[in-house]
C-alpha cells in the first residue's frame, strides 16, 4: 500500500469512527470529542461557558516504508508501507529491499460534538448580558450620555 493511501485511510477511518460514535452515543449522554476549557482540558462541565475549545488531536505514525519504483505504467516511484510476509510454515521471506522507518504526526481537530455549539451559544448570551449591564451602568454613571 502506498504511504499516501495508508495515511489517508487511517485518518479517514478515525474521522468517520468519531462521527459514528457521536451519533450513536449522543442520546446516552456520552460525548465523543467534548469541548474543553483551555485551563483544564482534562475536565468537562456540561452547560459551561468556558468549555468551548476544540482539542487538537495528534495522530502519530511510526511506519516502516520501502522505496519502490514501478517501471511499467510510466515509471511512477513512491513510498510503500512495509508489511512483513510470513509463510505457511512461519518462516519469513527475505526480499532485497531497503526498509526505512519514518515517524511523523499529523495534528487535526475532529468533528465538534453537539454540546460544543450549545456552549458557544451560552457563552455568546452571557457576553451579551454583560455588555448590556455594562452599557446600563455606564449610562447611569455618566448621567445617560
Amino acid at each position: 500500500m502506498d504511504l499516501k493511501d495508508f495515511i489517508t485511510e487511517t485518518i479517514t477511518g478515525i474521522i468517520e469512527a468519531t462521527s459514528d460514535l457521536q451519533a450513536h452515543w449522543a442520546e446516552a449522554g456520552i460525548i465523543v470529542n467534548p469541548p474543553v476549557d483551555s485551563r483544564h482540558p482534562e475536565l468537562y462541565e456540561h452547560g459551561s461557558t468556558v468549555h468551548v475549545y476544540r482539542q487538537i488531536q495528534t495522530v502519530k505514525f511510526d511506519v516502516a516504508v520501502t522505496a519502490a519504483s514501478e517501471k511499467a505504467g510510466g515509471g511512477k516511484a513512491g513510498l510503500k508501507v512495509f508489511s512483513a510476509e510470513v509463510g505457511a510454515d512461519g518462516s519469513m521471506k527475505k526480499q532485497d529491499e531497503q526498509v526505512s522507518r519514518v515517524q511523523f504526526s499529523i495534528p487535526l481537530t475532529l468533528s465538534p460534538s453537539d454540546v460544543e455549539g450549545e456552549h458557544h451559544a451560552r457563552r455568546a448570551r452571557k457576553r451579551e448580558k454583560l455588555a448590556e449591564r455594562s452599557k446600563r451602568a455606564g449610562s447611569v454613571r455618566y448621567g445617560g450620555v
